[in-house]
């Protein structure tokens, strides 16, 4: 498929993963990155700059067909940190979105949106959110912008609320959070491709035994069917599964002091 894709926060470690297997299906991208990106191409487009800088987000959308906007603090930290990075990054990649004519936005939004429900609890994109930090936070607003983008402007927007995208589960909480990386691209792609989304908001995971999010409409909609199960690596990993404790989907995230104390 010919698409004119535009990654930002393209050294990050998800990128990492996704560039060469995204590289392989549209050819050479524009890759933005605050620092020199190892698995970018002769032939791709590098610009090195920072996702709060609104002018050099324009340059480097002009002529895209699509932005994957991956850039961003992907963690707790101070909030002025969260707020250039996070917020207005997202901002600015979905005005430069609009001012440039691109026709869709794939936001990596997260599972820390919802953080303070309960381990266990069944939940969809239709419960309200509850992030359990100010990167939760940041990536409820925006998924909001996306609506409103898309609302306002016509953007084309899939918000993906994105578990823990690894090779395989760390610990027991991924067992219900993980997301694998050939579910990962799946959903990245289809995301890219499916016509008419409007604006989709869809959890990131993959066919998880104890999975706490219902996939629903939404990843039908894309045509999203996960195919790995976390639960074959159960029996690697020490210790109780949170399902029946008073634990929180956000884990260490919820702790008050989680990320150095920023409160």
């Amino acid at each position: 498929m010919s698409l004119r894709l535009l990654v930002t926060g393209a050294g990050g470690r998800m990128a990492q993963v996704l560039l060469p297997q995204l590289r392989r299906r549209y050819g050479p991208m524009t890759l933005l990155a605050r620092s020199a990106v190892e698995d970018a191409d002769a032939d791709d487009r590098v610009q090195l700059a920072d996702v709060a800088d609104l002018d050099a987000v324009i340059a480097a959308a002009a002529g895209a067909d699509a932005i994957l906007h991956l850039a961003g603090i992907a963690d707790e930290a101070p909030y002025e940190k969260i707020l250039a990075s996070n917020i207005v990054g997202a901002y600015n990649v979905f005005e430069a979105a609009r001012r440039t004519g691109v026709r869709r936005v794939v936001f990596a939004s997260s599972n820390h949106v919802t953080g303070f429900y309960r381990c266990g609890e069944r939940i969809g994109v239709e419960d309200a959110v509850r992030p359990d930090t100010h990167y939760g936070a940041s990536k409820v607003y925006g998924e909001a912008l996306g609506q409103l983008y898309h609302d306002k402007f016509g953007l084309e927007v899939v918000s993906l609320r994105i578990g823990s995208f690894r090779a395989v589960p760390d610990d027991h909480r991924q067992l219900s959070t993980w997301l694998s990386h050939r579910d990962g691209l799946d959903l990245i792609v289809r995301s890219l491709e499916t016509p008419g989304v409007g604006h989709l908001v869809v959890y990131g995971v993959s066919a998880n035994t104890r999975a706490w999010w219902r996939l629903g409409p939404e990843a039908e909609a894309l045509g999203y069917a996960p195919r790995d199960d976390a639960e074959r690596f159960a029996a690697q990993l020490d210790g109780p599964h949170p399902d029946d404790s008073d634990l929180r989907q956000g884990g260490i995230y919820v702790e008050p002091g989680y990320g150095g104390g920023y409160w």
